[in-house]
């Protein structure tokens, strides 16, 4: 038990030494953030270093990922050339950060590429989105098996004029796309989620040109196999099988009934940036603040009944004072059983970087002397990976006899060979083997390595025994030994494992071969969730945008029985996301239904999409796409497109619309080019002015009707090519601007044969009423002050004629 008297010892650290990189420096650096640290309880913080990166920095400070003593002290760092995010040890012990390439410019967060170093602090690998996709950075992980976890966004285009009122024709929508990849890093999982969410109001409601609506803060492999995302307001569960979404929690389609506190309080807690299953099997979060005076951040745990969606309440931090952080932010379960808070915030808006308690009593706490410098999480970690070794040896080994490793759990029986002046050595990290390859699909696998090496001893078979309890096998029966000939490197076989209920131990009889002193590498696996084949889920045919290295813009989901325009002069991509787990896929091209004879047929390609040049002018062509994976090929998912030349098609204005000066209309337009667009406003059939020399060709312009353009009902709009002029079209008919008109709706004959009537006329303060019974003879009746631009009219003469014109002038 903690007791409840704290000391506070605030210091600062300015000079230290400290490691750059891979250089050491007694000095550190002048944009370095240095940082102040109160350590309550020192004999009650946990064991490890404090793993930050920097990602909002003010002037004159740096983008560091660094690694941080209890002191505040750096052991090392390194300054990057943009915002670090998720600096972290990964569960093979490598380390990992992403290096933001360019930040997003409609919701928080930036592309990024994913750094992983080893644990000398050199790069291995670069890691990026599959199929055309850009990584993001909010989250990344590595999972045991060697497989990565990443999510990105991408962009839909969306007339949001169809969805809210006032809403942009040609909106660029956001959405979240989460990939797994296998140890070649290809996509064998993708989820987008527009391929399973509407574009209604209820998910999508902004008037903006890009819009975010599906902001994912957290993604993580469950104990089940299967995928937990969160974002500001929910959680959900994603079937890794099929893509669907399992369960709700939290946010407008909350699913789960809450225990030991209120619905609402319930529904607020899960404003999650970061969720994680602890080893105890609840979850554990970090609830963001909301962004109004007062409101604090804070960190619950929750048990989770899945089946009967029940979520019980089971312990809170919430600090005091309150600590703002409305974004970015962690929290972490460490192995003394302390929580570990990241508190992510705003520049001069968060006070603490990071917070450690035990219960509920805080034995830890570190801030910057800036109080502008963010980073994204806080981690606490044990580092190096060798500082955790678990290393036992045993000399002068020979057949016959039995030989415990202690600690270590592991203990061998040998068979043959040894003998004489020897040694064997085991070492047991937590750790996950570092890029493990499996013949096949990989299974799930335990964080947690043994390596066995030798002195003197060419070959030796034994049994090789693993305590199971000491391993924590919760399911000992279903774990399998694999093993490979060298520590560190190379493809895992599985090795024929017995379970002994009465030893609780696994054993594995094996014939080890030294290598340079090196008797190989063990690790334990699971079967991962079996995979089903599902037809993969295409995307609407379009034009290829080439390679898009941030901002992604991408095909929505097609719609069955759709037959898709595309520019015949220019490239074509067909597309599509698995349903599920995927492996490869086979994928036709064709000029008629039965792909007799396919003019593309690839039987195998690991990428889920397909650029093709080759099309011919005025076709209609089929195409088709199956998946492949362990069970087998699913069936085909078939579409349809059909090449036409390239066009220009002005919609709006395009005959009889009014439009006022001073206000924004959207001029609107089909086609199917690449580049942009000349958009031309002409008056009478003569050119009156430029509006947009360059246009993206988005199919909408927003435009400011210029207060200096005469009123007329002659205007038209005339649309372009920016790079061939003579692709163009021009609205169907003339519109109208600032002129006046009688609504023809509020004609009434009054009872005393009075003729009465609205009219308006923008942006003018008079109007005078004509009338004429020919057409051809028209004479003034009144002049009438308006109101906003409107009035009614009432012609007293009116009772003398049967039948009137009506037509209105602005002085």
């Amino acid at each position: 038990m903690i007791m409840k008297r704290l000391f506070w010892s605030w210091a600062a650290i300015v000079t230290s030494f400290a490691v750059g990189s891979t250089t050491a420096s007694a000095q550190l650096p002048t944009n370095f953030p240095t940082s102040m640290v109160a350590t309550n309880y020192p004999s009650a913080v946990a064991n490890g270093y404090i793993f930050q990166g920097v990602n909002l920095a003010p002037t004159n400070v740096g983008y560091y990922a660094m690694i941080l003593t209890n002191d505040g002290t750096p052991i090392w760092y390194k300054e990057l050339t943009n915002a670090c995010w998720d600096f972290k040890v990964l569960p093979n012990g490598y380390l990992h950060y992403g290096q933001q390439i360019r930040s997003l410019t409609y919701t928080g967060g930036g592309h990024v590429i994913h750094q992983i170093l080893d644990e000398n602090y050199n790069l291995k690998e670069t890691i990026q989105g599959g199929n055309g996709y850009v990584a993001e950075a909010h989250d990344f992980q590595m999972l045991p098996n060697g497989n990565a976890l990443q999510l990105g966004y991408y962009l839909s285009e969306v007339d949001m004029s169809r969805v809210v009122t006032n809403g942009n024709p040609a909106a660029l929508v956001s959405g979240a796309i989460l990939q797994e990849l296998d140890a070649q890093r290809n996509v064998v999982f993708q989820w987008r989620s527009w391929d399973y969410y509407p574009f209604t109001s209820q998910w999508v409601n902004s008037t903006n040109a890009v819009i975010s609506a599906f902001h994912v803060n957290c993604f993580f492999q469950d104990n089940d196999g299967h995928f937990i995302i969160s974002t500001p307001d929910w959680v959900k569960k994603i079937n890794r099988q099929t893509g669907e979404i399992m369960w709700h929690l939290g946010g407008n389609e909350n699913q789960f009934t809450f225990v030991g506190i209120t619905p609402q309080q319930g529904t607020n807690h899960f404003r999650s940036h970061m969720i994680n299953r602890l080893p105890n099997g609840n979850v554990l979060f970090y609830n963001n603040a909301p962004f109004q005076p007062g409101a604090t951040s804070s960190v619950h745990e929750y048990s989770l009944d899945e089946t009967n969606k029940i979520a019980t309440h089971i312990w809170t931090y919430t600090p005091s004072p309150g600590v703002s952080g409305p974004f970015q932010g962690d929290a972490q379960r460490l192995s003394n059983g302390n929580t570990f808070v990241g508190w992510g915030g705003l520049g001069n808006l968060t006070p603490l970087a990071c917070t450690e308690v035990n219960g509920t009593n805080v034995v830890f706490q570190m801030k910057f002397n800036n109080p502008n410098v963010i980073c994204y999480r806080a981690y606490r970690f044990p580092y190096p990976p060798q500082s955790q070794a678990n290393e036992a040896s045993v000399i002068e080994v020979a057949a016959g006899n039995t030989y415990s490793f202690g600690g270590t759990g592991v203990s061998l029986e040998v068979l043959s060979g040894g003998g004489g002046y020897n040694r064997v050595t085991v070492t047991r990290e937590p750790y996950a083997p570092t890029y493990p390859l499996f013949q096949g699909k990989a299974p799930r696998v335990l964080p947690v390595r043994v390596r066995m090496s030798e002195l003197a001893i060419d070959n030796m078979t034994a049994n090789i025994d693993f305590d199971a309890s000491s391993f924590a096998l919760v399911t000992p029966t279903n774990v399998s030994v694999y093993y490979r000939t060298q520590a560190g490197q190379g493809l895992f076989l599985p090795q024929t494992t017995a379970y002994n209920l009465v030893t609780g131990k696994l054993r594995v009889m094996m014939t080890l071969t030294g290598q340079a002193g090196d008797f190989g590498e063990f690790i334990f696996c699971s079967p991962d969730l079996p995979d089903v084949a599902y037809p993969p889920l295409l995307d609407q045919v379009e034009n290829y945008r080439g390679t898009q290295p941030y901002d992604v813009i991408a095909p929505k989901l097609a719609v069955t029985g759709v037959t898709y325009t595309v520019n015949q002069q220019l490239p074509i991509l067909l597309s599509w996301s698995p349903k599920g787990l995927a492996r490869s896929y086979q994928f036709q091209i064709a000029t008629n239904q039965d792909f007799a004879n396919p003019v593309v047929d690839v039987p195998y390609q690991t990428e889920a999409y397909y650029v093709w040049s080759g099309a011919a002018p005025s076709r209609t062509y089929f195409y088709r796409a199956k998946t492949m994976n362990d069970a087998g090929a699913s069936g085909w998912s078939p579409g349809s497109f059909r090449t036409i030349a390239p066009f220009i098609s002005v919609t709006a204005p395009n005959g009889g619309e009014l439009w006022r000066r001073g206000l924004k209309y959207f001029i609107q337009w089909n086609d199917n080019i690449a580049e942009n667009v000349v958009i031309d406003l002409y008056k009478a059939g003569v050119l009156v002015t430029t509006i947009s020399t360059n246009a993206p060709s988005t199919g909408a312009y927003q435009w400011l009707v210029d207060l200096n353009l005469n009123a007329g009902s002659d205007y038209s709009i005339r649309i372009s090519s920016a790079t061939n002029a003579t692709l163009s079209d021009m609205s169907d008919a003339s519109f109208n601007i600032d002129v006046p008109v009688i609504d023809a709706r509020s004609i009434t004959r009054l009872s005393d044969g009075r003729i009465s009537f609205g009219l308006t006329a923008p942006g003018a303060t008079q109007a005078t009423v004509l009338a004429s019974t020919n057409l051809s003879i028209w004479a003034d009746l009144r002049t009438v002050t308006l109101s906003n631009g409107s009035a009614v009219f009432t012609d007293d003469t009116a009772t003398n004629f049967p039948a009137r014109f009506y037509r209105v002038r602005v002085p």
